[in-house]
């Protein structure tokens, strides 16, 4: 173990399989508003907080999605969406979202491609099911046919796109839509995510580290298991991987920790002296 530094860190930490058990493989019938960290973790941020530190929750998922059992843990902040959302004390201080016609775009390809796909927004998230599909594969999902189904106020907000396939060559076309408009990053088994061009975690870092007026990444750590990760651990000084995490994600990380189901990140916030 290190010793441990008086001045204050800022930690990031992703949830499904890092903060939160999460099976990729296993997609069906998940709520994810019902997981919740183990009790170590929840002490584990209160000594955080004792000792000065500052924690945020740094998730692919929207905000609607950040259960009552993650907000208890109190945290600085969340970047959420993966990135494209920053909340601080309750508050919205940043939000990219799609250009609309790429929102539409992309749902006629999906509606004519017959498959599920999730269209996520920080106030819900809508599943966008072929012709016939009535009930989605995750619950707390609104289930839509169409893109103006999913407007809010008139509005199109959508911030991410996650959807499974073997194979993005139904969606893709030969025209490099995908490519043209969106980062793509694989986030285990046949689970891939689309984001706004030029957006990951990483950014969601900077503007936390900025909000808080800090220069530079100096006492940042992050924790992570997964490819939609590698923006947030190649933006923090110390990068830690989950046991369970990805074989990419070990491969760029500073420390590799136990797993989630042995509350790996609670073993590495010790390993470093942060609790």
């Amino acid at each position: 173990m290190i010793d441990a530094c008086p001045d204050s860190a800022v930690l990031f930490f992703d949830v499904d399989g890092t903060l939160t058990s999460f099976d990729p493989d296993n997609m069906t019938d998940k709520d994810f508003s019902a997981v919740h960290p183990s009790q170590a973790v929840i002490e584990a941020f209160h000594r955080l907080r004792d000792a000065g530190h500052k924690a945020f929750i740094c998730t692919g998922r929207p905000l609607w999605l950040i259960a009552d059992g993650l907000r208890a843990l109190e945290p600085a902040g969340v970047v959420a969406m993966a990135g494209a959302t920053l909340e601080v004390e309750g508050r919205v201080v940043h939000e990219d979202y799609f250009d609309e016609d790429v929102v539409e775009e992309l749902a006629r390809r999906v509606v004519d491609a017959g498959i599920e796909v999730f269209f996520e927004s920080n106030a819900a998230t809508f599943a966008l099911e072929p012709v016939g599909v009535e009930q989605s594969s995750l619950i707390g999902t609104s289930v839509v046919h169409s893109a103006e189904e999913m407007r809010v106020d008139g509005s199109l907000r959508v911030g991410k796109v996650c959807l499974s396939v073997p194979s993005l060559a139904r969606v893709t076309g030969d025209d490099g839509f995908i490519d043209r408009e969106f980062e793509l990053c694989n986030t285990g088994g046949q689970n891939r995510e689309l984001s706004p061009k030029g957006i990951d975690k990483g950014v969601g870092v900077a503007r936390a580290l900025a909000y808080l007026g800090r220069e530079g990444n100096a006492r940042t750590f992050g924790f992570g298991d997964s490819g939609n990760d590698l923006g947030m651990l190649a933006a923090v000084e110390t990068a830690v991987a989950m046991g369970n995490a990805m074989p990419e994600v070990k491969a760029v990380a500073d420390y590799v920790t136990d797993d989630v189901a042995h509350d790996g990140t609670v073993t590495a916030m010790q390993h470093f002296g942060l609790i």
